[in-house]
């Protein structure tokens, strides 16, 4: 999962369709253009402060708490030291649960706390895999509810399978066809706005290449 976070093919954004004026937007794009060349946890951190920084003064956004809350969650997986994870998911934590006090019917949202599960299975997964998945698999469930179009749910379920032994129903083969039904569905997606979430698409041809094989 480490390796796929670090390679997810993020965002290519901002034109001057808002115009240079709209401090929201020029901030918020500006900020999303670091993700492609983020690779510490000191960027990673640096991003997560600047989105919870313009958090604080747009209070109805709900994208710059997502943000930051993605930008720590990649922190965690950067993070080498077991014992320090929590504490950046702990964070992560608060910024997700800000932006569902703003829009909590996104599945963008949803589907962000799954991954945070997710990360949290890291940790020990012996002792955390079994009440993080479930709790990962709900998030999913109700993202599809609210748009099942978006092509981040299977590619992260596809993911969960793959790391899953086989023996429990994972491995390569059992995550194959969710990663076809992300690939279709990344195929088809388009974001909302420039602004809007608009990750994993070629993380998930990656793996699908791994799993055909």
């Amino acid at each position: 999962m480490k390796k796929a976070v670090l390679l997810f093919s993020v965002f290519i954004l901002l034109t001057n369709v808002y115009g240079q004026s709209d401090a929201y937007y020029k901030n918020m794009g500006q900020n999303l253009q670091k993700f492609g060349t983020a690779q510490t946890i000191e960027d990673w951190q640096t991003l997560a402060n600047q989105f919870d920084r313009i958090a604080n003064v747009e209070k109805t956004e709900w994208l710059p708490s997502y943000y930051a809350a993605q930008s720590t969650i990649f922190m965690s997986f950067q993070e080498q030291d077991k014992s320090k994870v929590d504490a950046y998911l702990d964070q992560a934590q608060k910024f997700l649960d800000r932006a569902m006090e703003i829009k909590q019917d996104e599945s963008e949202i949803h589907v962000l706390q799954g991954l945070l599960y997710q990360a949290r299975i890291g940790v020990d997964p012996m002792a955390r895999g079994q009440k993080y998945s479930m709790m990962a698999s709900s998030c999913f469930e109700k993202a599809k509810e609210l748009n099942a179009e978006n092509p981040r749910i299977y590619y992260l379920e596809g993911m969960s399978v793959m790391n899953t032994p086989e023996m429990f129903g994972g491995g390569k083969k059992n995550a194959l066809p969710l990663l076809q039904l992300a690939n279709e569905k990344f195929e088809k997606f388009a974001p909302s706005t420039q602004l809007s979430p608009n990750w994993g698409k070629e993380n998930n041809l990656e793996q699908l290449s791994i799993c055909s094989k």
